[in-house]
């Protein structure tokens, strides 16, 4: 039985009456979110199967970064890849899985760079946890033939970004930096309904996101930091409650509904992150200051990071804007005592 009737708005409908609201919009961008939005039903198609046509398991290779290749991680980056090219809409892309930016041919030239992470959370594909697919849109620099430099370049140059979450049911949320909406597949019919619109961070944090097992790792500031989250919480209220499922795409969809607080410090043996600017803390970001919220690597908002290569790892801090600005004061006042 299907309840598409009661759903409405459809993905393509959304972004069609977007386009409306710009007279001179072209329609390339209403048309690449609807191509990425079939991208997300074939990947989708494919992890529902994964169990039953042997598709888990790794390939035997290693990314750029030297992490084990999954098989749904090629699938699902091979998909993008054919689909964004076959669009029209993009002049080039960038891939966590990709050791280069990948140029799209002089005939299929579009308005569009898209940089994404085609499987986050891959790790989890085995156990059955929720996984996704986080994408960021830029315009185009170049005139003619596409460079490195057009993808090079600061978050706050994004015009649009979203996430595809593989889980108890296919959600597709995006922005074009105005709202954020929440689309959900009805696998009866393929098709992408809204079912939340103009979603809003939380003033407050409710949920803390945070593997407490990298406590030796961590900068000193992250645990006083993290112990004045949690002593909000006393016997006759709990205000805070502990929440990590290990793949980011999840952890971010629950904490932007619940109102949650989202950290993956720098190492401080290393002195970087885990998360990809470019891929993972870029399109989120975005997302989380058009929902109200905000996101720094603790030294700073993220969306001003300048990047310096394709594969760059970042700090991150996400979720409600007082709680990220108290982590970057925390953050501070450990600089000026250990300098």
């Amino acid at each position: 039985m299907s309840y598409a009737a009661n759903f409405g708005v459809t993905l393509t409908q959304h972004v069609l009456h977007r386009q409306a609201l710009h007279p001179n919009a072209r329609g390339q961008f209403s048309q690449l979110i609807t191509q990425i939005g079939v991208a997300a039903k074939l990947i989708s198609a494919q992890v529902r199967r994964a169990g039953l046509i042997e598709i888990w398991g790794a390939t035997g290779d290693e990314n750029v970064q030297g992490e084990e290749v999954q098989k749904l991680d090629r699938i699902a980056n091979d998909t993008l890849k054919e689909v964004l090219i076959q669009s029209g809409c993009v002049s080039a892309l960038a891939s966590e899985e990709e050791d280069e930016f990948i140029s799209v041919p002089s005939a299929l030239l579009g308005d569009y760079v898209v940089a994404f992470d085609p499987l986050d959370g891959s790790s989890n594909i085995d156990s059955s946890v929720s996984i996704g697919t986080i994408f960021a849109i830029y315009h185009r620099r170049s005139i003619r033939e596409s460079s490195v430099n057009d993808v090079l370049r600061p978050g706050y140059e994004q015009v649009g970004a979203g996430y595809v979450m593989y889980g108890s049911s296919t959600v597709m949320v995006y922005t074009a930096g105005r709202t954020v909406d929440c689309f959900t597949l009805d696998p009866s019919c393929g098709e992408f309904f809204l079912t939340r619109s103009d979603l809003k961070y939380s003033e407050k944090t409710h949920v803390l996101s945070i593997n407490e097992c990298n406590i030796p790792y961590w900068p000193t500031w992250v645990k006083p930091f993290v112990k004045e989250i949690i002593d909000r919480n006393d016997e006759a209220h709990r205000e805070i409650t502990g929440r990590h499922i290990g793949s980011l795409v999840a952890d971010f969809h629950r904490n932007l509904i619940k109102g949650g607080l989202y950290l993956y410090p720098e190492d401080r043996r290393t002195g970087r992150g885990k998360l990809r600017l470019l891929y993972e803390c870029n399109p989120l970001a975005f997302i989380a200051e058009v929902a109200g919220g905000a996101a720094s690597t603790g030294r700073g908002r993220i969306l001003e990071v300048m990047p310096e290569d394709l594969h760059q790892r970042v700090g991150l801090i996400i979720g409600p804007k007082a709680d990220v600005a108290l982590a970057e004061a925390f953050a501070r006042e450990a600089a000026k005592a250990e300098a």
